[in-house]
């Protein structure tokens, strides 16, 4: 997001020449303008399938109280991923399109930074599972099971 926020407020990434709707940007203000899609993608498809899985691991199943808290957790995380996609494709395309790009990108980078820092700040504090064996051999027992039941 950061890479992403500096192609688009440093005069030197992006592009100078632009004649209505059309810019003309060099090949290399769109090689860092990529660059900073795909390491957001990266990072999106990395960080995505962890983090509900992540905070299941915070709950323990045995306790009944507890278990009515992480169904809680999940309606609340997913209450909070669909404002943030409710925010970002109206309040801040909003922003890119009347204050300007750099802080229609600037304003999620800076969210993200502090995101981070709070789950750092956090650490000490959560339960780590245990990893159940090898993943490589459960993705082969997945891959056994589907040729025997072709």
């Amino acid at each position: 997001m950061t890479l992403l926020t500096l192609s688009s407020s440093i005069p030197g990434l992006k592009p100078s020449y632009c004649s209505g709707n059309v810019c003309h940007p060099t090949q290399e203000q769109i090689a860092v303008f990529f660059v900073a899609l795909y390491m957001i993608a990266l990072g999106t498809g990395g960080i995505k399938p962890c983090v509900s899985s992540f905070g299941a691991d915070q709950f323990d199943e045995t306790d009944e109280i507890e278990r009515k808290r992480k169904s809680s957790f999940f309606n609340w995380f997913y209450f909070s991923i669909n404002i943030g996609a409710l925010v970002a494709s109206s309040v801040l395309i909003w922003i890119q399109m009347n204050v300007g790009w750099d802080w229609g990108f600037g304003i999620p980078a800076v969210a993200m930074a502090i995101a981070v820092v709070f789950f750092f700040a956090g650490s000490r504090t959560y339960r780590l599972q245990k990893p159940g064996g090898s993943p490589l051999t459960r993705i082969a027992q997945v891959i056994v099971a589907s040729f025997k039941k072709l």
